[in-house]
């Protein structure tokens, strides 16, 4: 057989070599044996063509050829000196770019302005065994995101649990694809692997010393571990997910609050608290005290015509009246539901971004102007224009008859939050007309959730962790074609788009052929 035959082939092993060693080392970055054996290999193959067919080699390296191959040569190199020198810039600045509907690539401003408070390094270990290496893959954009807008104070680290089982055992790792989060001497293990667990993990880790909330009871309150739809379990959730010690209080078998109480939350009573129980939150509050008071309208509670001591007490002392109406707001797709069309620059709403809320069976609240000089009053959330309150007893009971009657219902726009604030004695309070925005039917509606753990993280003056709130996606649904459609694809795609260029072929050929 012709040697000089072979040499083709020896040259094209040759091209395959280093290919080989230039994609195995931009995947790995490492010099390794599977680089070195490749291009080891490409030499040989390459110096194996040259002996094959030195003739061929001395035609290639002299005349014509050689200078239009020299040129060839030179442009090809300076094309990669260019790729190089962009590819160089690019790992030295690298930027990225999340074009996705629900920005599932990028933190959410509540986990970016968590790591802009970081005071201490945090150190998340991911623990994945190697069959485990796709989820893995999958996370290390998210931990790259916390490691880039931490400003490397967040740094994480991939472990096998089975070639290191120790470290494993130590931070109490029970299966794989669990990570832990480190911050000092303080660890906790997370066992689903997102961004609210890690960004929650990392609040409760730089916020140690538990913080105490108390929701009272014995008026009909919302229930803090039900999960029923009335209940408020989702709320006790996401305040034990921030660090919060949260726990019941019965000022009836306990006359005092306790001094741990950062807040107290009085969530929907149905039935008026007393004049000693209100009593009781009035020293609490001199003291410095913060209470979070949700008050349903009269008409949806047990109240009836009593006297109600804790609302006379926000209007007398706090200059927050709450109306005997119902909110009625023709904006909502239920009537008898307010919805939030503006917000009020402060710290409890100003995240709020373009999130709406919505308040079902909810009353108006009316500021006055403060009778303390120390004290400051703040709305918060406000209806729309096209929306009134109901001061109809009877319309309401019935829920016919609902219309505005001028002279006699609120129109709106109307105050549906407040906020307080008492610079003397640092206490602080917030009033909402209703409290179904917080429960669980009602948490992940809109930005409802969001609302009500911002109030009582201001109320609790721990600004800091507020909204901490996972994302929600948008789900999406794959319609397969119909027949139709099926159909023309494959008239455009097997015949129409083939035949045109085989036509043009066809043509250009026998436009060639008459002219020779």
């Amino acid at each position: 057989m012709n040697r000089s035959r072979l040499a083709p082939f020896a040259f094209l092993l040759a091209l395959a070599g280093l290919t080989v060693a230039f994609v195995w080392y931009v995947l790995y970055r490492q010099m390794d044996e599977v680089v070195r054996i490749a291009l080891a290999s490409a030499v040989l193959l390459a110096a194996a063509g040259v002996l094959l067919d030195p003739e061929r080699m001395r035609k290639i390296f002299s005349g014509r050829q050689a200078r239009y191959g020299s040129n060839a040569f030179l442009l090809s190199l300076a094309c990669l000196g260019i790729v190089g020198v962009l590819y160089y810039f690019a790992q030295a600045n690298p930027q990225q770019v999340d074009l996705t509907e629900d920005k599932e690539y990028t933190l959410a401003p509540e986990s970016l302005l968590l790591l802009d408070q970081i005071k201490e390094p945090v150190k998340v270990l991911g623990f994945f065994t190697p069959e485990n290496s796709g989820q893995r893959d999958a996370l290390r954009p998210l931990l790259e995101q916390y490691r880039q807008k931490s400003q490397g104070m967040l740094t994480y680290t991939f472990v096998d649990p089975r070639a290191d089982p120790v470290q494993a055992d130590r931070y109490g790792v029970t299966r794989d694809g669990m990570l832990v989060v480190l911050s000092g001497e303080n660890s906790e293990a997370v066992s689903y692997a997102t961004e609210e667990e890690i960004s929650g993990a990392i609040v409760r880790l730089t916020n140690p010393g538990e913080k105490k909330v108390y929701f009272l009871v014995g008026h009909g309150e919302r229930d803090i571990n039900s999960t029923e739809s009335a209940g408020y379990s989702q709320v006790r959730q996401a305040l034990e997910s921030k660090n919060y010690g949260v726990a019941e209080l019965n000022l009836l078998q306990t006359p005092a609050i306790p001094q741990d109480a950062l807040a107290l939350v009085v969530a929907g009573p149905t039935r008026a608290l007393s004049a000693a129980e209100t009593a009781a939150i009035s020293a609490y509050l001199e003291q410095g005290g913060a209470l979070v008071a949700l008050i349903e309208p009269r008409a949806v509670t047990k109240l009836g015509e009593a006297a109600d001591p804790l609302a006379e007490y926000l209007e007398r002392v706090w200059s927050i009246r709450l109306d005997e109406d119902l909110i009625v707001d023709l904006n909502s797709t239920m009537p008898l539901a307010g919805i939030a069309d503006k917000y009020n620059d402060h710290p409890i709403t100003h995240r709020m971004y373009n999130n709406a809320t919505y308040f079902p069976t909810a009353r108006s609240l009316t500021l006055a102007t403060p009778s303390q000089s120390t004290l400051t009053v703040t709305w918060l959330v406000k209806t729309g224009a096209n929306s009134w309150g109901e001061t109809d007893a009877s319309a309401i009971q019935s829920g016919q008859g609902l219309k505005y009657d001028e002279g006699q219902d609120v129109a709106g726009p109307m105050d549906l939050a407040a906020a307080a604030e008492n610079f003397v004695t640092k206490s602080r309070v917030v009033v909402l007309g209703d409290s179904d925005f917080g429960s669980n039917a009602e948490y992940f509606g809109l930005g409802n959730g969001d609302l009500a753990i911002n109030t009582i993280d201001w109320a609790a003056r721990q600004e800091s962790l507020i909204s901490l709130t996972p994302k929600q996606q948008t789900p999406r649904f794959v319609t397969p074609p119909t027949t139709e459609m099926i159909g023309l694809i494959f008239l455009i795609t097997l015949i129409l788009i083939p035949g045109t260029v085989v036509a043009v072929g066809f043509m250009v050929w026998w436009g060639r052929r008459k002219r020779v």
